[in-house]
């Protein structure tokens, strides 16, 4: 085995060193120290914080933009639900005008074919209808 090891030498320049007894530390030396401290840990943040709030900030910005596109795709059906007349409406005449009803002109029968198309009373089914 050979005697110049690295362990051998580290053990021989331990025995060599002189014997260093209790040091105290210099005055204001915790001072300093803590302060240092303080003043690392106010600049730095984990990873995950700013990883999450990153992510937060981004899911909020996507979240708006398809809140926006959703009412702007939304926007034509809502506006022929709201602009068509009430049935309600047309039924109360308003008052100072006569409650009789206006002649209409006399419809000639027409063949119905069997319709899968929803009844014109339900908004529901118009924007479902409108949609697709």
């Amino acid at each position: 085995m050979n005697p110049q090891t690295p362990w051998t030498r580290l053990v021989a320049g331990a025995r060599r060193a002189p014997g260093g007894g209790d040091v105290a530390a210099p005055y204001g030396f915790a001072t300093r120290v803590a302060a240092r401290a303080m003043a690392a840990g106010a600049a730095r943040t984990s990873f995950f914080e700013e990883f999450s709030l990153r992510m937060a900030l981004r899911a909020l910005g996507v979240a708006c933009l398809l809140a926006v596109a959703a009412a702007g795709a939304g926007y034509p059906s809502l506006v022929k639900i709201f602009s068509a007349p009430s049935p309600a409406a047309s039924a109360s005449p308003l008052p100072g005008r006569s409650a009789a009803p206006a002649a209409k002109p006399a419809a000639a029968p027409a063949e119905t074919l069997p319709s899968t198309a929803p009844s014109s009373d339900d908004p529901v089914a118009e924007v479902i209808d409108s949609v697709s």
